[in-house]
């Protein structure tokens, strides 16, 4: 859009500006992100409101990104009738992964995990394939599309860049 475009200029003159405030200073400039990034078009995008099973099953809505949700299962609601419910609603758009296996392989770092972890990632993390994106829209919550997307596991998302400036 051209808003996005004026943003990026915008930025593009002020660190260059910076740049320049700086040079001769013997200093490294390390310009990276903290994700990558997709495309994920509107028929792409699951809205868990057309999934009612699904949706009875949670305690709370999804949470997290839409590229990996994360799922509280109401406390009647076994392991195994989730995992079936996602598989006959939702198929190969989306795995759905207990929660305790991502913590013991690693998925949030080397290291003990810290005691509060489980209860902030619930029960099962829907980790979204392909390009596909969830989304539990709240009542109040005005409804956007965003074509862009970050916070799956695909190497697009994985891999970010980093820019290396000597001035």
């Amino acid at each position: 859009s051209p808003q996005a475009l004026a943003a990026v200029d915008a930025f593009a003159t002020a660190f260059c500006a910076w740049l320049e405030q700086i040079r001769g200073s013997d200093t490294l400039v390390l310009v990276t992100a903290d994700h990558g990034f997709i495309d994920s078009p509107v028929d792409r995008s699951i809205d868990l409101a057309e999934h009612p099973q699904l949706a009875a099953m949670l305690a709370q809505p999804l949470c997290g990104e839409q590229r990996v949700a994360w799922c509280y299962l109401k406390p009647e609601v076994s392991a195994d009738d989730f995992l079936r419910c996602v598989a006959a609603r939702l198929g190969d758009r989306a795995e759905a992964i207990p929660c305790a296996r991502l913590v013991e392989e690693g998925w949030f770092g080397p290291g003990p995990a810290h005691p509060k972890l489980a209860s902030r990632i619930g029960d099962f993390a829907l980790v979204m394939q392909e390009n596909w994106t969830i989304k539990d829209w709240l009542p109040t919550e005005r409804r956007y599309r965003l074509l862009g997307q970050h916070g799956g596991v695909s190497a697009l998302e994985m891999q970010v860049p980093l820019v290396t400036i000597e001035v």
